[in-house]
């Protein structure tokens, strides 16, 4: 069996992935890991605004809108999940706000960068214990999910983004 990997080696790894998802790599590397350089949640959701945001790209499809406010809800759910509270999920809920005036874009991007900017404090703390492991998997899987859903909307909205 191989050796474990140290905590710190994958501790290290995993916040230079969630920083390149979020949109905020360390100085001097703009990261491609995962993603084409400067595509994250940052720079994605720079040039749209409101209008682009509550567009849905199909019929009964999501907007860029609600996928900020569900990605942002996991992360919360998450994040309560790990001070040991139960809350009950709210899927359907969670997509909402799908459709946005200009400050209540603002708000569900800032409440997006905020939950991400914790969730990225809280992992740099953490020894990784096993029961927390499927949930910070989850987090860097789910947001890269709903990026990369986000990224094919911006081009049918018609937002400019780097790449």
């Amino acid at each position: 069996m191989p050796d474990p990997i140290p905590v710190d080696t994958f501790r290290r790894t995993y916040l230079f992935l969630l920083a390149e998802i979020t949109g905020d790599p360390p100085k001097g590397d703009r990261g491609n890991a995962v993603l084409d350089p400067d595509t994250g949640w940052t720079q994605s959701l720079a040039a749209v605004d409101a209008e682009q945001a509550s567009q849905p790209v199909a019929p009964g499809g999501t907007t860029i809108a609600s996928q900020a406010a569900h990605t942002a809800y996991y992360i919360e759910l998450l994040e309560a999940l790990a001070r040991g509270e139960g809350p009950e999920a709210d899927w359907p809920g969670s997509f909402s706000p799908a459709i946005v005036d200009d400050e209540t874009w603002a708000r569900t991007r800032e409440r997006l960068f905020a939950s991400l900017g914790r969730f990225r404090v809280m992992a740099a703390a953490s020894d990784f214990p096993p029961e927390h492991l499927q949930g910070a998997l989850g987090v860097l899987l789910h947001t890269t999910y709903h990026l990369g859903a986000v990224r094919q909307m911006l081009r049918v909205v018609g937002a400019t983004h780097p790449s």
